[in-house]
Order: structure tokens, then C-alpha cells, then sequence
């Protein structure tokens, strides 16, 4: 029989071993033990299916706050979701996900979060896509990087000077940016700084550079190198985890230097905003390669509070519907609040769109060319001033 349940302290290690297993990584022992784990999902906040004593599902919510256009409001991350290929097709998914959106509510948490291994699960649930990224691959060999302005100093820095330097010109950067976590100490030293041999596959450790200003930071690579060479010529690979800057100048001098970085012609990115700024800087843009990926899934679970937790563009009105309910959206300085109606709707957001359009990013227009949101071609071209946002929505990390 299979009990469902949240786990104790002592089974944090069983719970990692299944997600790590059914994610196809290595089943050996964490030398921190699940320290990790502990220290980033509350008491109560991850659970598990056991059967005879073994760990067989797992689900883990993050508390977390996530930036909105124009402000921030705390956010369920749903994390570690995994199931054994021996207990597929039991309802055991559904009861987590269930478990995930009750304890979110219970925490005031308007919106949930994840990012999706497999696009076709979680739209059942009611998450949608809210934000598109970028997976860049740059052949730097005769790139060229033009500047913005005076170019800044790069400056390399290790590991444990980038703990204290890098926090600070994160915060500054992401702040405004929707779909960015704010990272607390506790979140930069687990999730940004623990670094296992598992993670690497390979490649180097992190190196950490910082772009300065005068007698200030203004941004920051963060990248691993994987050496190689054929036929006696250099073939190796940057890989970037993060590029941050607080302006465009600082982003453009920080890709000056992964181009003219000696021995690796390749730079890998997985995750750039689709916004950043390399592809219209690079003197040959050809050598930039992108491949569009969606990234961060949202559900609003309450309408009123997290469309009020927002900012907008534009003032307005509108009434919309929403899984059954109609609500009116009355804008005004920038500022929403949100009702319940009973007037008839304007527009339908059908199933998982409110959850899509809410940061700003994706389009109501492009949603209704493609038959997912209805209404008069007045009301859809209303819904999608309302909700655009001028930034656009970038999810700097998996979680």
C-alpha cells in the first residue's frame, strides 16, 4: 500500500536519492547529506509516496518571492517532482500536485510556479507558460562585440570574494525584473555556491568575474570551462550560468570578454533572457545561435490578490472570465483591482492563459490568434495593453 505524506528530517536523503534516480543522476550518497534540502523547503513543505519503506514519488514547494511587473509577491515553487518508472500511471502525480496546491494556499501564496521536464503534464493542473528564454550557443571566433559606451573592466575574482560581491549586484539588477527570485543568504549558499563533483559532469569548477564601474559592481559572469582540443586545435566550450548586469553597458562589456576568452571558441548559454542584448551588439550576428525554450509555468490560484499585486502599463478596464468566474479589472495609475461580477465577461481566458499573460511577457494577442483567449478584436486589443509590460520576463534559475 502507498502512504502519501510529508517527510520527517531524516528522510531527506531518500527523497533526493528518488528524484536524482528518476532524473537519470547517480545514486551516490550526498556528502552534505541532505543538508541542502533541509535548509531551503520548510518543515512540512515536501512530501513523498513510500511503499514497504522505500521513497516511489516526491513533490517540494519552495517558498519564494518572485518579481511582477512593477513590484513583487511571494510565490509556490513547486520543485522535485518525481515519480519511479514502477509507480507511472497510479494517481500518485495528481494526490502531490493536490498536496502542492492546498499547502499553497494555506501559506497565502497567489500563484504557483515550476519549471516543466516535460511540456504535456502540467497544463492539467492549470499552469501555463509566463516566460520564453533563450538557449544561445556563440561561436566567438570572429564574433566581435560592439561597446555601449566606455567599455567597463572585467575583473576575476574567487569563489568565496564572489559570496560577498555578487548578492548585491543581483539584487540591483533583477530588481523590476519579472519571473527573478529574490535569493536570501541561505539560497546563494545552497543553490548559487554548493557545487558537486554530480554537477559539473566533467567540466571545470565555477570561475566568477565581475564587471566594474569606478569603485562600484555593476556585474557578473558566472561560467564553467570544458577544455578540449582536436587535431592540435583548441575546441572547448564556455559554459555560462549567469550573466547579470545592471545596465546595458555592463552586459556588453561582460560579452567582450567571454569573446575574447583564449582556447574556447564555443560559449553555451541554456537560459538568456530573450531580451539580452548580444545579438544586436555582435558585429557578425550570424554566430549567434538561438533557440527559443519556455522556462517558467505559472497558476494564479487567487485572481484578485495577484492581479493586484502587479503593476501596469496603461489604465483601463476589463471584464474578464476565469475557470468558471467573471471578474472586473479597473486600472488606474497603474495600480489594478480586481472584483468579482456578475456582468458579462469581455473576454475568456481559457484555462491555463491568465497563468501565461500575468508577468507581461506573452502576448493576449498572440494567445487569441491561436484560439486560446476569445473576445471582440476591441476587447482582446484592450486585455493586451493592459497586461504587457515594457521588461520582460526572465527566470535567471531552475528550481
Amino acid at each position: 500500500m502507498v502512504e502519501i505524506r510529508s517527510i520527517a528530517a531524516d528522510e531527506a536523503e531518500a527523497f533526493r536519492s528518488c528524484v536524482m534516480t528518476t532524473f537519470g543522476g547517480g545514486t551516490e550518497e550526498d556528502p552534505r547529506n541532505g543538508d541542502w534540502l533541509r535548509a531551503l523547503l520548510a518543515p512540512g513543505r515536501a512530501w513523498a509516496a513510500f511503499e514497504g519503506g522505500s521513497v516511489v514519488a516526491t513533490a517540494g514547494t519552495f517558498g519564494l518571492t518572485v518579481g511582477v511587473p512593477g513590484g513583487s509577491m511571494p510565490m509556490a515553487g513547486l520543485t522535485m517532482v518525481s515519480v519511479r518508472p514502477t509507480h507511472r500511471r497510479r494517481g500518485l502525480l495528481r494526490e502531490l500536485m493536490r498536496l502542492h496546491i492546498e499547502d499553497a494556499r494555506q501559506h497565502g501564496e497567489a500563484i504557483n510556479a515550476l519549471w516543466a521536464s516535460e511540456a504535456t503534464i502540467y497544463g492539467r493542473f492549470g499552469f501555463g507558460i509566463a516566460v520564453e528564454s533563450d538557449a544561445l550557443t556563440i561561436d566567438t571566433r570572429g564574433l566581435g562585440v560592439a561597446s555601449i559606451g566606455e567599455p567597463d573592466p572585467c575583473v576575476w575574482i574567487e569563489q568565496a570574494e564572489a559570496l560577498e560581491r555578487l548578492p548585491a549586484i543581483y539584487a540591483r539588477a533583477m530588481a523590476g525584473r519579472p519571473g527573478a527570485l529574490y535569493r536570501d543568504v541561505t539560497w546563494w549558499r545552497e543553490r548559487r555556491f554548493l557545487e558537486l563533483p554530480s554537477q559539473r559532469a566533467g567540466a571545470s569548477m565555477r570561475r566568477y568575474v565581475v564587471v566594474r564601474r569606478g569603485d562600484e559592481d555593476v556585474g557578473y559572469i558566472v561560467y564553467r570551462q570544458r577544455p578540449e582540443f582536436r587535431d592540435a586545435l583548441p575546441t572547448g566550450a564556455t559554459e555560462i550560468i549567469e550573466v547579470i548586469a545592471v545596465d546595458p553597458r555592463a552586459e556588453a562589456s561582460l560579452w567582450q570578454f567571454v569573446a575574447g576568452i583564449d582556447l574556447f571558441p564555443i560559449a553555451k548559454w541554456s537560459n538568456a533572457p530573450s531580451d539580452s542584448v548580444l545579438p544586436w551588439i555582435a558585429l557578425d550576428s550570424n554566430r549567434v545561435s538561438r533557440r527559443r525554450i519556455s522556462t517558467l509555468w505559472l497558476r494564479i490560484d487567487e485572481v484578485a490578490a495577484a492581479l493586484a499585486s502587479r503593476r501596469y502599463a496603461v489604465d483601463g478596464a476589463l471584464r474578464f472570465s476565469v475557470g468558471g468566474a467573471t471578474w472586473s479589472l479597473v486600472v488606474e495609475a497603474g495600480q489594478g483591482r480586481c472584483t468579482p461580477t456578475d456582468a458579462a465577461p469581455e473576454i475568456d481566458f481559457a484555462g491555463t492563459t491568465l497563468g501565461s499573460v500575468f508577468l507581461g511577457s506573452v502576448a493576449v494577442a498572440t494567445l487569441a490568434r491561436a484560439g486560446r483567449i476569445t473576445g471582440s478584436d476591441e476587447a482582446v486589443a484592450r486585455a493586451n495593453r493592459l497586461f504587457a509590460w515594457p521588461l520582460a520576463a526572465w527566470c535567471p534559475e531552475i528550481f
